[in-house]
Parts: structure tokens; sequence; C-alpha cells
């Protein structure tokens, strides 16, 4: 199972927006016109959510450089910022994953889609779409 990555869920999102390549992805099931608009619409949902994993590593990684040279006692207002968007950026990340699941439910659902013992639907249509690259 290949591991999703920014730039691969963007690849599927291009490459969905043609009806036959939807059609060509969901060959293995049984109404492929049915399953387009869910299918779209869990690969935009995990493209949002790597989008705002990024975020929260980017605002993490200024976080932490920023204050290993801040001076010692009441922190600046550049450190107060950032910690306000670090939590901005955690909470979107949250909402995303939310999206994530309910859209791969609504898949999973919808198609049929074998979901294992102990495994959510995130990660059974995570799976199949690290396949599909």
């Amino acid at each position: 199972m290949a591991k999703l990555t920014l730039a691969s869920v963007d690849a599927l999102r291009t490459r969905f927006a043609d009806d036959a390549a939807c059609d060509a992805a969901l060959a293995a099931f049984t109404d492929t016109a049915a399953l387009r608009v869910p299918l779209r619409e869990l690969v935009d949902a995990q493209h949002r959510f790597l989008q705002a994993e990024f975020e929260v590593a980017q605002v993490a990684d200024m976080l932490r450089r920023d204050q290993k040279y801040a001076p010692v006692g009441r922190p600046s207002v550049h450190i107060v910022q950032l910690r306000k968007q670090q939590a901005a950026t955690k909470q979107a990340a949250l909402i995303a994953r939310q999206v994530v699941a309910q859209a791969a439910q609504t898949f999973a659902r919808v198609s049929g889609l074998t979901v294992k013992a102990k495994q959510s639907p995130s990660e059974a249509c995570a799976a199949w779409m690290g396949a599909l690259r």
C-alpha cells in the first residue's frame, strides 16, 4: 500500500476530472456513473486534509524555530500570533479529517467497498486510492 501524498492526490484530482478516467478507476464496481460524485468528493476531501496537515507542519516548524531563539520571559507578539495560527490550523485539520471520514463512509457505503475488520472506511479508501496511483 502506497502512502497518499499531496502530489499523488492532486494528480488523482486532475485525472478524475474526466468521466472516462473515473469510470476506468471504478471499473471494479457495478454502477460507475453513480460513484463519480462520491469519488470526486472523497479525493477533494483527502486533498484538503493533506493540505491542512502540511500547513500544521509548516506553522509548527516556524514556531519551533522562533521559540528556540526567543528570550526568556513573556512571549513576544510574534510568538503569540504563531501560537494562535497553530491552533487555527490544527482546528482546520481536525475538521478536514472529519470531512474525509464522512466522504469515505459515503463512498464505502455506496460503492460496497470491502472494509476489513479493525479498519476504518477512511483507511480502506486511502488504501484503495493508493493502489490507483
